[in-house]
């Protein structure tokens, strides 16, 4: 339904004294008809008319749309290769459990992942960040883990990013070679492709090469989104990952938020209270939507089988 009354109000087409805000006329008010061509309200309209037609999606010539794929596949295979593929990073030296498919943690972000992407693609979202409430809780683990079971699938392009710029730790986690940091992909004078690695044929990873304690010239609000606005017409991908600084260490976190589409919010199982849960989620009011809380480090025992009671 469609609120006519509301509509009048806001383009200022009401009949004077209130009524146009649904209240009624005083007894003694004098109510000039809005055909009235010295109606106080009354103004030509400018402009043509934008309901007009049909409404439809702009089409894109097959010419069109093979030549922007040829394009993002040259930028794809234009970026310096750090692994050869997902299981060659879950294989190298002291590589994230989570990359390696076979591995419990993997099989839960399996799950995870369908679950997400499938919430995602029902709201038009591709950018999600993970975060925590503080250092240690497991974000750069669920972050990894998902970038790497999303990548399995090959249809899909996923770029992970490390903007832990306090305390960067994909690098290190991965085993990866670490590129000059990223301040100038976030001041916008390299372009994001640039400073990432490849990862197999789908996978693009953004690392950092040290701690970036002095952000005070690095304007993260107005910075931030034009970076991954350039990441996404240059690469293209399906789902990008950004792995945030905690929430309640600084406020980072907080001012990256706003160009994300949505957050996950990864809870220390052995340290992190309900209280500490409410809190984030009071920082994420009005900011992002926050897709789900995970539980990380759970000390959940795994279902008993057989019929009778462990003694």
């Amino acid at each position: 339904m469609v609120n006519t009354r509301i509509l009048e109000e806001r383009l200022g087409w009401g009949a004077g004294d209130g009524a146009g805000r649904g209240d009624r006329p005083q007894p003694d008010a004098k109510v000039v008809p809005l055909t009235d061509p010295h109606h106080p309200e009354r103004r030509d309209i400018g402009h043509e008319p934008m309901l007009q037609g049909r409404i439809g999606k702009a089409r894109i010539s097959a010419q069109t749309r093979a030549k922007t794929e040829s394009r993002v596949a040259e930028a794809w295979q234009a970026m310096p290769q750090g692994a050869t593929g997902v299981q060659a990073l879950a294989a190298s030296k002291g590589s994230l459990h989570a990359m390696d498919p076979q591995s419990v943690a993997a099989m839960a972000l399996n799950d995870l992942r369908a679950q997400i992407l499938r919430v995602m693609k029902e709201k038009g979202w591709q950018r999600i960040g993970i975060t925590a409430p503080q250092q240690g809780s497991g974000a750069t683990f669920v972050a990894a883990g998902l970038a790497a079971s999303v990548a399995r699938m090959a249809a899909m392009r996923v770029a992970l990013l490390d903007m832990n710029l306090p305390d960067p730790a994909l690098s290190a986690r991965l085993d990866l070679p670490t590129p000059p940091h990223a301040t100038d992909v976030l001041r916008g004078t390299l372009p994001p492709a640039a400073q990432m690695l490849r990862i197999g044929q789908n996978l693009a990873v953004l690392t950092q090469d040290g701690p970036l304690h002095d952000t005070a010239d690095l304007s993260l609000e107005s910075d931030f989104e034009p970076m991954l606005d350039n990441l996404h017409a240059g690469l293209a991908p399906d789902l990008v990952i950004v792995d945030l600084p905690p929430l309640r260490e600084g406020g980072l976190a907080r001012a990256m938020l706003p160009a994300l589409d949505t957050v996950l919010l990864v809870v220390d199982g052995t340290r992190n209270t309900a209280a500490d849960v409410s809190e984030c989620e009071a920082m994420l009011e009005g900011l992002v939507p926050l897709m789900a809380a995970v539980l990380n480090k759970s000390e959940d025992r795994p279902a008993r089988t057989g019929r009778g009671r462990r003694r």
